[in-house]
């Protein structure tokens, strides 16, 4: 059981509540108006493409609906509360960058061999220039999720004496939930044949992440590490499917992620079990 307290469940009202009413708002303000509403758009592109057009309103708030967790943490907890751990920090800052890479690179592969690179007449350059402006927006935006999930939420749930896998699941399947409104959006026009197991196969990585995640910020303490693991996780699945469009690979990268959960697991067991061992005393 969960036995929330009163901050835990003001935070969680506060960041469903700020994110879901603002994606919905901008997916009904766009079908109002005739429109599709971009899910990929960044910050750039809401003002160099959107700007002065109708479909401006709709894609801000569509962009600042992203801000829940960050406004959540805000409210209830706030800056104050990431008062760094002296007692225990870990260089694992290698791991920030290689494990969302390594997770995209058997999609890349078998994706490549098999045909489905299409640049639709994009140069190189091009494609990873928008990929680095992908990654820099998306630090200041998805990556702010971070402050809510690991900066608040994570401590307070440790604090409730959970173990770490117990952590990853049920903080796993509430940060997948939280992203449901966006999963409707973009598969709901396909019917539940394609929603429902979307649903599933999106919650499941999502709760493999949340241990990944997890682990990072309990064993280095830097929410600057996970801000940036987030925003990398998020690009490397941005330049698969940019650079693979139609590629039917892309559930190699969940799996690569629950390989990551395995293989930390059986590295960096010590640090799980002090976190359980806390749980149980």
């Amino acid at each position: 059981m969960w036995s929330m307290n009163r901050k835990t469940k003001m935070y969680l009202i506060i960041a469903f509540a700020w994110t879901w009413i603002g994606w919905g708002g901008a997916y009904m303000l766009s079908e109002r108006a005739g429109l599709v509403l971009s899910t990929e758009s960044t910050l750039l592109t809401l003002f160099t493409k959107f700007l002065g057009t109708e479909a401006f309103a709709p894609q801000l708030i569509f962009a600042l609906a992203v801000y829940g967790p960050f406004v959540g943490f805000l409210t209830v907890s706030g800056f104050r509360s990431l008062n760094g751990r002296a007692d225990k920090r870990r260089n694992l800052w290698p791991y920030v960058f290689l494990i969302p890479v390594i997770s995209v690179l058997p999609a890349v592969i078998l994706s490549l061999f098999t045909s489905f690179y299409d640049l639709k007449g994009q140069s190189i350059g091009t494609a990873f220039s928008a990929v680095w402006m992908y990654f820099l927006f998306n630090i200041i935006t998805s990556g702010t999720e971070e402050f809510g999930w690991r900066g608040f939420l994570y401590p307070e749930m440790k604090a409730e004496g959970m173990s770490f896998w117990d952590i990853a699941w049920k903080g796993g399947f509430v940060w997948a939930l939280w992203h449901f409104p966006l999963l409707f959006i973009l598969y709901l026009p396909a019917g539940a044949a394609v929603l429902i197991p979307s649903l599933i196969g999106f919650t499941a990585s999502i709760v493999a992440m949340n241990y990944i995640t997890n682990f990072l910020y309990e064993a280095m303490d830097s929410i600057l590490a996970v801000i940036l693991l987030h925003g990398m996780n998020n690009t490397m699945s941005f330049l698969l499917v940019l650079l693979f469009p139609g590629t039917p690979f892309t559930l190699l990268t969940s799996l690569m992620a629950w390989a990551f959960v395995w293989w930390i697991e059986k590295k960096h067991g010590d640090l799980i079990q002090a976190v359980n061992g806390k749980a149980g005393s």
